[in-house]
């Protein structure tokens, strides 16, 4: 059996509950934009793809086997990918300051993880997914909203626990659970 599955770093307050009233916002704009679910609000490291069980019990094992430093960083900025002008994913991101921060402890991981999942030849860039835009409806809108927002501030949290999730896709969007928990020192 196989199961759909990547690496996360959690978020918390007060962080979550700025981008939650971001995403209200986002709604307010009229673009076609899926929200992610407060639930699933995250940083993703590495998305692996599909992997077997046995497999899953080996990242378990890697990543239980690191010691990674917990860090603060400060929510900040959103924009979209590729590009705001022809938004597919809306996200969030860490101040520029803080990248620096995080890029290492993600590196740690995606090192670790070699050899499985799928390769993402893109570098890595701390961001959380707040939505996927479905159409065209009001991507002007969107661009000035995302523009005029592109250093706001959502907060401090501290990244102190790494997961590995299993994502099950369903119509009305992905539910997750936790296969493994890996606090951060």
């Amino acid at each position: 059996m196989t199961l759909r599955a990547f690496v996360a770093l959690e978020i918390s307050n007060p962080a979550l509950d700025s981008l939650v009233r971001f995403q209200e916002e986002l709604r307010a704009t009229g673009a076609d934009i899926k929200l992610v679910g407060r639930q699933n609000l995250h940083f993703t490291v590495k998305f692996l793809g599909e992997i077997s069980e046995s497999q899953a019990a080996e990242v378990g094992s890697r990543l239980g086997s690191l010691v990674l430093k917990g860090i603060d960083v400060e929510v900040r900025g959103a924009g979209a990918f590729p590009n705001p002008s022809r938004a597919r994913v809306v996200w969030a991101g860490v101040s520029r300051d803080h990248e620096a921060l995080v890029a290492p402890v993600a590196q740690q991981v995606i090192d670790s993880l070699e050899g499985i999942g799928e390769r993402d030849e893109r570098p890595f860039r701390a961001h959380v997914t707040l939505g996927r835009v479905r159409s065209g409806r009001n991507l002007r809108q969107l661009e000035q909203f995302l523009s005029d927002n592109s250093d706001r501030p959502f907060g401090e949290v501290r990244l102190s626990h790494l997961k590995l999730k299993s994502s099950v896709l369903s119509p009305g969007g992905p539910a997750y659970t936790d296969l493994g928990d890996y606090p951060l020192v």
